[in-house]
């Protein structure tokens, strides 16, 4: 089976995680800066060719409440973007409170979570990704 790309959209960094070929378990892949949407279509075609990417799956930040926000609303425009230019699915999904999770995780184990914003974007992706994984089937 071929792998499925997570993205966590920031407004400087996006963090990417990828599935194991099985879609059953998330891994940190890296994270890339936001130079704008020419950019993020190149680094992600030459992604999803060098790992056998199948579909990407895109966090998309709702409110508390599910309702969209600014921020909701430009996520989910570069979303469209992505669907539109690149070979393969583009999935949208809730990604509510995942990088409040990374942070935990990262003080869990004794990092300090405002030194490590590649690692949370990374990690962030990673929950977004096994979310989407644990509630689909392969």
């Amino acid at each position: 089976m071929k792998k499925i790309l997570a993205l966590d959209l920031g407004e400087r960094r996006i963090g990417l995680a990828i599935s194991d070929a099985l879609h059953m378990l998330a891994h940190p892949l890296k994270t890339i800066e936001w130079h704008g949407i020419k950019s993020l279509l190149i680094d992600l075609a030459e992604i999803i060719e060098n790992n056998d990417v199948d579909r990407v799956v895109v966090g998309l930040p709702y409110t508390m409440k599910g309702g969209f926000s600014k921020k909701t609303q430009q996520v989910s425009d570069i979303a469209a973007e992505l669907r539109e230019n690149l070979a393969v699915p583009v999935i949208e999904i809730d990604e509510r409170l995942t990088t409040k999770m990374a942070e935990q995780a990262l003080r869990n184990v004794g990092k300090q979570a405002s030194r490590q914003r590649h690692k949370i974007d990374q990690i962030a992706a990673t929950f977004i990704l096994q979310s989407y994984l644990d509630r689909n089937e392969p």
